[in-house]
């Protein structure tokens, strides 16, 4: 787990490097500390023993600056589970608090403005209807979804920074306060000081780790919920669980501080546990659904690259100490479990399929170092490639079996759509859809001649029926024609 969550960091160093930097500028500038000494250092005719000043101070520190920090951070778990229901929420308890005088103590957070509120409660009442039907489930999570995590990281962002300047000027404020009037600045004071303004940059760091493990888990339980469409009523039941949850998550922090944070803490280490499995279903809803939409709107490239530009460090390192040459490489995931020569493969797995100077190949990683090959030809199946709305699917068909009984299935993305026959050429796989015309022209000829042999059965039927009257009537036919005056025996 702790290696997945840390290279989900590093798909993140950019923005984190540069929020650091903001923080520590912030901290600095801003700081009671560097911005502004004279607050903090004064002229006094008497100082207070060393001793009592560290103590005061760190009845301070572990009191209520603890009891505050963890006020500042209350709506962290709320917001990383559902950002629109938590900011609104949030704006609803301030103004509230607001105008029944204020008996709450709530940090003021840019959720508490009206117009933002008002933003918050159209986007949570659109995000809501289409969540709860399944058949603008997956439309909501392409478009709101997406505009719903980055407005919580951006919340988590601002909030941050804010709590930097409130923490580091509290600790600033308390170190003046425990010096028990103006006196000189201690060296302790200073110290506790600066520790103070370290700690609020690291648990704005914190809170952003925090964000991505949670969202990660909560929309890999959207897309879970999907499979479950068939049960009615099921979306609509998914969704007031989570605002039920992330309602009562924030109550408890804002009212219950030192529960809140052993709830948070909680909440934060089952993500954990659950991440490494909802990590991969965020990828594979991402890579195949979300990405896939928006390059839609804008239209599919006709000369997407068939070796994926970003190919992992693992797999770069595996061919070249294999000596394995490909001209095509691209990222799939499974879509039905499968197990076969050693190759195990679960749904939703990612891999990544190569076409090799051997014929192409199935590679996966497995665990840290290890990687798995699976060649697809030399065996005896045949692997198809179809074109779907929602991706392009790998199957493969055992020889003499029905072309619906699919064996083997795997999926890439839908923007390699108008490189199908290239790739359908490159890789040696059937085209299904000709693979299928081609069966329906045959069907047609063979019920056109099942017809013609049902006429032909029908014909002989006929003609035996008649036959065998004939044979029947001959005896009575030469008795009445013996017996005319005119009758002469024929032949027949």
């Amino acid at each position: 787990m702790y290696d997945l969550v840390l290279k989900d960091i590093k798909a993140h160093k950019k923005l984190i490097i540069g929020y650091i930097s903001i923080l520590l500028v912030v901290a600095v500038f801003c700081s009671p500390f560097f911005g502004f000494g004279g607050m903090f250092v004064r002229a006094s005719e008497e100082t207070v023993p060393t001793e009592e000043t560290i103590y005061t101070l760190s009845q301070m520190f572990m009191g209520q600056s603890i009891k505050n920090l963890a006020g500042a951070y209350a709506s962290v778990v709320g917001v990383s589970a559902e950002p629109f229901t938590a900011l609104l929420f949030l704006g609803l308890m301030e103004n509230i608090n607001r105008a029944c005088g204020s008996p709450l103590n709530i940090v003021s957070t840019p959720a508490g403005n009206p117009i933002v509120l008002l933003v918050m409660a159209l986007f949570f009442l659109a995000s809501k209807l289409m969540k709860s039907f399944e058949t603008t489930k997956v439309f909501g999570l392409c478009t709101l979804g997406e505009l719903e995590k980055y407005l919580g990281l951006v919340f988590i962002l601002v909030l941050g920074i804010l709590n930097v300047v409130g923490v580091t000027d509290m600790f600033a404020q308390n170190t003046v306060n425990a010096a028990a009037g103006p006196v000189t600045a201690s060296p302790q004071s200073v110290a506790l000081g600066i520790f103070g303004t370290l700690f609020s940059v690291f648990m704005a760091l914190v809170s952003v780790v925090v964000y991505l493990v949670i969202k990660t888990v909560f929309f890999g339980l959207d897309a879970l919920q999907s499979c479950f469409s068939f049960i009615p009523f099921s979306g609509a039941a998914f969704e007031i669980f989570k605002t039920v949850f992330v309602i009562v998550v924030i109550t408890i922090n804002v009212l219950f501080p030192w529960v809140g944070v052993a709830l948070n803490i909680i909440v934060f280490l089952i993500c954990c546990l659950l991440f490494r499995f909802f990590l991969g279903v965020e990828e594979f809803l991402r890579k195949i659904y979300i990405k896939p939409f928006i390059a839609r709107l804008r239209g599919f490239n006709d000369e997407i690259p068939l070796v994926y530009s970003k190919l992992p460090k693992f797999l770069r390192k595996y061919c070249e100490a294999n000596e394995i040459t490909y001209d095509a490489a691209l990222p799939a995931y499974s879509f039905k479990r499968k197990e076969a020569d050693g190759f195990k493969i679960r749904f939703m797995d990612k891999l990544w399929v190569l076409n090799t100077g051997e014929g192409p190949v199935f590679l996966k990683r497995k665990g840290l170092k290890k990687v798995q090959k699976y060649e697809l030809f030399g065996k005896e199946k045949k692997y198809y490639l179809k074109r779907d709305f929602r991706f392009l699917e790998i199957f493969s068909n055992p020889v003499d079996e029905k072309l619906s009984k699919k064996d083997l299935r795997v999926v890439i993305s839908v923007e390699y759509v108008k490189r199908f026959d290239h790739i359908c050429e490159l890789f040696g796989f059937e085209n299904y859809h000709v693979v299928k015309e081609n069966l329906k022209l045959s069907k047609k000829e063979l019920r056109l001649q099942k017809r013609e042999d049902r006429k032909e059965k029908i014909k002989e039927k006929v003609s035996g029926f008649t036959d065998r009257m004939v044979q029947k009537l001959r005896p009575a036919y030469e008795k009445v024609r013996s017996v005319m005056p005119f009758g002469k025996k024929e032949e027949y």
